[in-house]
């Protein structure tokens, strides 16, 4: 059964990048033989957290269908991707409100891989190593590659296609890395039961 990755887009400014590349990882999560779904806060009626999933009394009555939904496609996954920019050098409230409206149990012990990416140079290298103790303390295990996308808008069409052979290499690295956790950490789960 081939793994169901989610992969989180983390921007909703306008003319944003961060759609062209959620394409071209969904393009290799799906030629890598995995089940691939892009999770957008700007598809969503995400508002500004103020009661999340698992501080509600009843989520089941209380949390509207769309939350509801959601947390299903995020206990369900056996991994995660996170497709990110770099906002003031740190995490955009976009990706951090959409991914604190659910419970941390949701997200326990899936592996998480990160892309970072920016228009200059640096392709939000500062926000990766933020994203890192972030994502753990939702549960998730951050694969040790990462991908960092410099002048993302030269090298990644808005088609998905790459036309860096180096950022495709890298790509589908920590795709196969994501999924080499994701593996092993079921076939660990089917043997031993995660502790509570």
């Amino acid at each position: 059964m081939p793994s169901k990755i989610l992969i989180f887009l983390g921007s909703v400014r306008p003319a944003r990048l961060v759609e062209r590349i959620g394409i071209a990882v969904k393009n290799i999560v799906t030629t890598e033989g995995m089940e691939p779904e892009i999770i957008d806060p700007a598809e969503l009626p995400f508002e500004i957290v103020k009661v999340p999933m698992h501080f509600m009394v009843e989520p089941e009555k209380e949390a509207p269908e769309w939350m509801l939904e959601t947390n299903k496609k995020i206990q369900n996954a056996d991994g995660y991707i996170i497709v990110c920019p770099e906002y003031n050098c740190v995490i955009p409230p976009a990706l951090c409100n959409m991914l604190d409206h659910f419970p941390p149990s949701s997200f326990r012990h899936r592996p998480c891989g990160i892309v970072t990416y920016s228009a200059g140079t640096y392709g939000g290298i500062r926000v990766a190593t933020i994203l890192r103790p972030f994502v753990s303390e939702l549960g998730m295990v951050s694969v040790p590659a990462y991908v960092a996308i410099p002048t993302a808008q030269l090298s990644i069409e808005a088609d998905g296609t790459c036309s860096s052979e180096r950022i495709s290499n890298n790509l589908t690295k920590l795709v196969k890395e994501v999924e080499w956790y994701a593996s092993a950490l079921q076939n660990h789960k089917a043997n031993v039961p995660p502790p509570q």
